[in-house]
């Protein structure tokens, strides 16, 4: 077996949920050698991250961070940054029918949906660089060293607006220690496939490269029940991915590190399916249908082709139409790294970064079994990504330690869109089983009412007049960040020492709007594409509904962060700290088909401004076979920006939408964890998140009352005497879909196979989610929201030298379960199911060299 050095061992055999400061940490298995594997279950404190952007023991970090090992995450078959939060506990996903607008949560707190205009609370990192867009976290979990998730507020060190927390991905980098790789091929159930490899060369004493490669797909595991597209499966992925760096290091003043990459993801991606009983009445109504015997009904798509259920099948069905349900993403980033070291006490570092992602995406609003054409919903989105970032640092003093540095961020996002179906107030005709036309509201009703049950005639069309939505529009936002920040980190005695660090910023913001909808012509029926009629309207301006000319909004904004953390060492086993700091995200701007220049005092929101006080305790016993840890956090934040919509007018589809910001939302609770070495080869694991996410002041929602009988909801309704437009008080109600108890729980055991040079281990892991909170509707309504949920997964590990053979099975004991859920009483209702909602088995075998 290979000797490590007692960094890479502590880490290597980890294999555990571990948080400094009462943070939840997994880590486990990282080693630059050939045998990733190792028995023995010791050395666990030391393990190193760079959270306060230097590497540091995970012990001196007065931060709530969680950390995966990348080697394990590997080894866990976690695909994308989406899939990786199920494992880590105080965090959370908002899963949605598009990739676009599924949204990260911190203690149950976060940014509420994707758009160009809305910047993030929480953010993706990498090596330093943000990724503004919440949807980057579709990239794929390829050669990375480690994911460092940490909540509260992070923007004292890592800028551009992290509000409540942050996703830091750390990847591996070059090294002159030699030449080596690694070839891995994965197989899963459902034809998955994922190929990667890695080769690190060192081509003279100062310079190495590092190039590593991701290619994978999986077909789809949800059935499609649209007719005509059986074979069209939900859930079907392929990614792939390259990145190159280079490495200069002389050895002792200078190192520089430039990287490129490019990735690229395409994806059906998700959808809600039916569960329970389906409701009939699901979906637009009314429809006008001819039947067999030609006579008029009114009806809703649902009644002419039933959609199918869980309860029909046994398991998850939908139905999509391939046109209006795809994704895809490119990726491309550039960046330089260097540090120069001044003398033995300071250290010159610099970090500048471009990133060029572009998403196209369309999503169908229904998912009824009937195929409607075309795209409800569609467009393509691009942002650029421009940062630089120097630091003048001095570490490793014995009683100062300090870090000041410069930052500019700079986010340029455009997206245009088309909105093109048969929705919003219009409704289709079928004929023969066909949709054959699309009508207005006011036309279909008055049609039914004297038609309905009679023998249908051709010339009764001339009753009908053609109605569609059709809309498009183009939107682009521009957020620039400029900052100075610091830490200053004093050893007041030797138990005692203080923290304080700050970021000094100046935020300018615009964004602008254009959109044009459209009549359906006359003469037609209602099916005319978006693009016709827009070439139409050229020559006949009378199809033109509405047209904005580009209309811009722009602001700007100054803040100033900090923290200031204390800590105290009782005795070697025994360390508390108490940190209080705050964060800042800026105003965000509402562009989207639905923005209405009527609405400009909506335009931007307030800023976000945030505070996080955390006191926690560490704890180290019997030479480390026994660690515990716990922290009480309250973490607050005012003028939370969160997305409205109320209705003015139905019949003329007239609605207000925009983002307004609650006066205050509040998340309280307790994070806590456990390490025991049960024997040399045995340790048992647990990480554990509670929390209370809620409006601590949010009296004037501008919303409409909640459906249903509301309740003791109704009593938080008010509408104006005069004009009649309603609000809504949600002071103390929850933050909807939060799973508010959290579970990361694992047992390993490791062996050597007698005197045969192989060794191997088995780790069970559990996973559990408390009930999640309910949506307005779904109080009002009596609706249950998502239940809880249990899984075990189980994984072996076994080989020698430079061969390794692992094997897994998720959702180890069938039981299916659900991310988002919503039922009534009757048991109807729609839900996301995950890949592994049920039983599922993946292996993957691995030379290196």
């Amino acid at each position: 077996m290979p000797k490590y050095s007692k960094l890479h061992k502590a880490i290597l055999l980890a294999g555990c949920s571990f948080a400094a400061f009462s943070s939840n940490l997994y880590a486990a298995e990282v080693v630059d050698a050939p045998n990733e594997e190792a028995v023995s279950t010791k050395d666990i404190e030391v393990i190193m991250v760079s959270a306060q952007k230097r590497e540091q023991a995970l012990k001196d970090v007065p931060v709530s961070i969680e950390v995966l090992d990348g080697d394990l995450v590997e080894k866990m078959g976690v695909q994308d940054g989406f899939d990786l939060v199920k494992y880590l506990p105080g965090f959370g996903i908002d899963d949605s029918t598009e990739i676009r607008t599924t949204t990260l949560k911190t203690r149950g707190i976060g940014t509420f949906t994707n758009s160009i205009g809305l910047q993030s609370s929480n953010l993706v990192v990498i090596d330093g660089e943000v990724l503004p867009r919440q949807s980057m976290l579709n990239l794929a979990v390829a050669d990375v060293e480690r994911v460092e998730a940490l909540r509260g507020p992070q923007g004292t060190l890592f800028g551009q607006n992290t509000s409540t927390g942050m996703l830091h991905y750390v990847t591996k980098k070059p090294n002159l220690n030699g030449v080596s790789g690694k070839v891995r091929t994965e197989l899963t159930q459902d034809n998955g496939i994922n190929v990667s490899g890695v080769v690190n060369v060192p081509f003279s004493d100062n310079w190495a490269f590092r190039m590593n490669a991701q290619w994978s797909e999986v077909d789809g595991w949800i059935d499609n029940t649209m007719p005509g597209h059986e074979d069209y499966k939900i859930g079907e992925k392929d990614q792939s991915g390259l990145r190159g760096q280079l490495l200069y290091d002389d050895g002792e003043q200078f190192n520089i590190l430039f990287r490129a990459e490019y990735a690229e993801t395409d994806s059906n991606c998700c959808s809600m399916t039916q569960i329970g009983p389906v409701n009939p009445d699901y979906g637009p109504k009314p429809i006008i249908n001819i039947k067999d015997d030609g006579i008029i009904e009114g009806t809703t798509y649902n009644r002419i082709n039933s959609s199918k259920s869980f309860d029909d099948t046994g398991k998850p069905v939908t139905a999509r139409n391939p046109e209006a349900n795809y994704g895809s993403t490119e990726n491309l980033g550039f960046s330089i790294a260097a540090d120069y070291y001044l003398n033995d006490d300071l250290t010159l570092s610099y970090n500048g970064s471009y990133r060029d992602f572009d998403l196209y995406n369309s999503s169908g609003f229904f998912t009824l079994n009937f195929p409607l054409e075309r795209s409800a919903f569609g467009g393509n989105e691009s942002v650029i990504v421009n940062q630089q970032e120097i630091r003048l640092s001095s570490f490793d003093n014995e009683k100062f330690d300090w870090i000041v540095g410069l930052f500019y961020h700079n986010t340029e996002g455009q997206r245009s869109e088309n909105r093109d179906g048969c929705i919003a107030g219009n409704f289709g005709f079928i004929n023969g089983g066909e949709l054959s036309g699309c009508y207005d509201r006011q036309s279909t009703r008055n049609f039914l009412s004297m038609y309905e049950g009679q023998q249908f005639d051709e010339s009764m069309m001339a009753d009908l007049n053609p109605g569609r939505l059709l809309s498009g529009g183009n939107f682009t936002t521009n957020f620039e960040n400029f900052a100075i920040f610091g830490q200053f980190e004093y050893q007041i005695t030797d138990q005692l020492d203080a923290t304080f660090g700050f970021r000094a910023l100046h935020e300018e913001g615009e964004a602008t709007f254009e959109r044009t909808d459209l009549f359906a012509p006359s003469d037609g029926i209602g099916m005319d594409t978006y693009a016709d009629v827009l070439a139409m309207s050229q020559t006949d301006p009378s199809l033109i509904k509405r047209q904005t000319e580009k209309t811009k909004f722009s602001d700007s904004d100054d803040a100033f962060i900090y923290k200031a953390v204390v800590g105290y060492d009782f005795t070697n086993s025994i360390r508390a700290y108490v940190n209080y700091s705050t964060g800042y995200k800026g105003s965000s701007y509402f562009v989207t088909t639905n923005t209405n220049p009527l609405d400009a005092d909506q335009f931007p929101t307030k800023p976000e401004q945030s505070s996080n006080f955390e006191v926690g305790l560490r704890t180290g016993f019997f030479d480390n076979d026994v660690l515990f840890n716990i922290t009480y956090f309250d973490m607050t934040v005012e003028d939370y920006q969160v997305r409205a919509t109320r209705v003015i007018d139905e019949e003329e589809n007239i609605v207000f939408a925009g983002y307004v910001n609650a006066k205050e939302a509040r998340s309280t609770g307790f994070e806590a964890d456990a390490i025991v070495d049960i024997t040399e080869d045995l340790r048992w694991t647990a990480s554990y998140a509670i929390f209370d996410a809620r409006y601590e002041d949010f009296s004037d929602t501008p919303i409409n009352c909640p459906a249903g009988d509301g309740g003791e909801l109704a009593d938080r309704c008010n509408t104006d005497p005069v004009t009649g437009r309603q609000t809504f008080d949600q002071t103390g109600l929850s933050f909807p879909n939060n799973a508010e108890q959290q579970v990361f729980s694992t047992l390993k055991y490791s062996t050597e196979f007698g005197n045969t040079g192989w060794n191997g281990n088995v780790q069970a892991a559990w996973r559990y989610n408390g009930a999640h909170t309910q949506t307005i509707n779904e109080l009002a309504l009596d609706q249950n929201a998502n239940p809880s949920s249990s899984i075990w997964d189980l994984y072996f590990n076994f080989g020698q030298d430079n061969l390794r053979f692992s094997l897994y099975v998720k959702n180890l004991f069938d039981k299916p379960y659900t991310t988002r859920q919503n039922t009534n009483q009757e048991g109807y209702g729609q839900a996301f199911y995950p890949r592994d909602w049920n039983r599922f088995f993946g292996g993957s075998v691995q030379y290196s060299f």
